[in-house]
């Protein structure tokens, strides 16, 4: 491969890393900014294999970024059910991984039932799919501008969940923001802003796994994204994915020590009017092509 293609491939896979980098922790849609590279860049789709490996690198920053948070959750959770005379000091733990799970539910079971057919449904339409979704989105963060510095409720309680659970099975569309969407629902609920962050990033943590698993059970049946490289080229592809999932990585995790901050500002206006932006433009170039 020539030089000057190789520095370009590397430019293209290190923007979609840090694409899926910044998106998939702003409340602006990791799909939806995808979708709207791969129509207005001409970036083709890189596969099963590609989406796999730029979501692991997003989850393991978000699980390095959360990790005294998880641990404590995770070490209540088995305390608590082997150690009965211990429960009163695990309880909390606990039921915030009850929470997790109740919440989780609604959206991998919208995933498990719907995914390919959205596909199947969006492919033709997508641009407009994702218009819509960006502007609803905008929708809900514009509602709930105001609410960070008005809630100070620290406990996400079993309807609390409930409801932000279902809210986020409809994330799974593209152009809405899952995170978005449930810090936006827990802002709604009277949840202060770092405890509907903590729990919409703790949701990300099983949706996320699971959708690998899927990616990597699909990518096994059919490895199609490998074995239509050409042999000479399989080492330069491999490099390009590991520079889009350093990238992921990398910008996930600068993106984490950030957006706390941001958020407590009240800055969420501002992700508002950059979706609802973004969405019109898609929606109106998504018409224009139908």
């Amino acid at each position: 491969m020539p030089f000057s293609e190789v520095v370009k491939n590397i430019i293209k896979y290190l923007f979609l890393g840090m694409v899926q980098g910044l998106t998939e922790v702003l409340p602006v849609s990791s799909s939806g900014h995808v979708v709207i590279s791969q129509e207005f860049f001409g970036i083709a789709d890189e596969g099963l294999l590609f989406l796999t490996l730029i979501n692991l690198g997003s989850f393991i920053a978000i699980l390095l970024h959360f990790r005294e948070l998880i641990f404590g959750i995770i070490k209540d959770f088995i305390i608590y059910i082997f150690r009965p005379k211990t429960r009163e000091k695990t309880q909390q733990g606990f039921e915030y991984a009850l929470k997790i799970a109740i919440a989780t539910i609604p959206a991998g079971i919208a995933g498990l039932l719907l995914a390919s057919r959205i596909d199947d449904f969006y492919q033709d339409i997508r641009l407009i799919v994702v218009g819509v979704g960006l502007l609803l989105t905008a929708t809900f963060l514009f509602a709930v501008r105001f609410a960070p510095n008005r809630h100070v409720n620290q406990e996400i309680r079993y309807k609390d969940a409930i409801v932000i659970g279902l809210i986020q099975a409809v994330g799974i569309l593209p152009g809405f923001s899952r995170s978005g969407l449930t810090t936006s629902t827990g802002l709604a609920r009277k949840r202060s802003m770092d405890t509907a962050l903590k729990f919409s990033f703790m949701l990300y943590l099983p949706l996320s796994l699971g959708s690998s698993l899927q990616y990597v059970i699909k990518w096994i049946s059919d490895p199609s994204d490998i074995a239509s490289v050409e042999p000479g080229m399989i080492a330069y592809k491999i490099a390009f994915y590991i520079v889009a999932f350093i990238a992921s990585m990398i910008t996930t995790r600068f993106a984490l020590k950030h957006i706390f901050r941001l958020f407590r500002r009240g800055k969420l206006v501002y992700f508002a009017f950059y979706t609802a932006f973004v969405g019109m433009i898609a929606l109106f170039v998504g018409v224009m092509r139908y």
